[in-house]
């Protein structure tokens, strides 16, 4: 497992906000054991914690045929599906990807801080098992939904975007008042359809950093739903409204290079401090 890091961002918002805030992001667990991010969010001491997907393995196994229709495309799909699958079967035990990993990193930070979670793009079937876990440690899912909370005194009304099925949900948010923050897994989500909108905050993960970071900037080589070099692998964008995380675990295929696994921390302040 390669190393970890810790990466602060400090946004100001044009909101009243009594104090400053801390929000913890995490992103991309998918069912890997992560004790060391768990270490460095008990550092962070957050107000909160959100979990911007890809946090269970709950999808359908098998290549994307249905959705690509050129064939060397095809091809390259099929051979990276059935090469991470021959080397996930050849992995140590302590490496495969189990789900009590992610639920014994979930109750173990939701002791640390509220915890808000949203859905990525590995979990379109959760498990009756899932939902029990999630409700009976005091998890709260935001699937296509939202919720408004009141953290130090500052209220917030926090979304959460799936990767499908989103139209009337994010209609719904985009027109809501007040200081708007959004959980979405695909930063090229925010892209395509949110970037002219009026909603403060948009947290994300889903590109694993570019799995191998290249040049002085670091730039990712392969960025999923960006191609090679995609712009939005980590990091702040359009003025700190979005954040890219590089997140939390390894992929099998392609291991990372020059791209530690990370935990974002978010020093939240208002315009009461003249800050903007």
């Amino acid at each position: 497992m390669s190393r970890s890091i810790l990466t602060e961002y400090q946004v100001n918002i044009d909101h009243p906000i009594p104090e400053p805030l801390t929000i913890a992001h995490v992103s991309d667990l998918h069912e890997r054991i992560s004790d060391d991010i768990l270490r460095r969010l008990r550092r962070v001491k957050p107000d909160f914690i959100v979990v911007t997907g890809d946090t269970f393995e709950r999808y359908d196994n098998r290549p994307q045929y249905e959705f690509e229709h050129r064939p060397i495309k095809r091809l390259i799909i099929n051979i990276i599906h059935y090469s991470n699958y021959l080397l996930t079967k050849l992995q140590s035990e302590k490496k495969k990807a189990k789900p009590e990993n992610s639920y014994n990193f979930l109750s173990k930070a939701v002791k640390i801080a509220p915890v808000y979670l949203s859905l990525g793009n590995h979990e379109q079937m959760l498990r009756e098992e899932d939902y029990r876990f999630l409700m009976e440690n005091g998890i709260t899912l935001l699937d296509n939904a939202s919720t408004k909370i009141t953290c130090k005194g500052c209220d917030i009304l926090l979304g959460g975007v799936s990767t499908w099925d989103y139209e009337t949900f994010i209609e719904d948010f985009k027109q809501q008042k007040g200081f708007k923050l959004l959980l979405c897994h695909n930063p090229q989500f925010y892209v395509d359809y949110l970037r002219d909108s009026d909603i403060d905050l948009t947290l994300s993960g889903h590109t694993h950093g570019g799995q191998i970071r290249v040049g002085k900037k670091g730039r990712g080589f392969f960025v999923p739903g960006q191609g090679i070099f995609g712009k939005y692998a980590h990091g702040s964008f359009f003025g700190n409204k979005l954040i890219v995380s590089a997140g939390c675990a390894n992929t099998v295929v392609c291991p990372r290079f020059g791209n530690p696994r990370e935990l974002v921390a978010i020093r939240l302040k208002g315009n009461e401090y003249g800050n903007i």
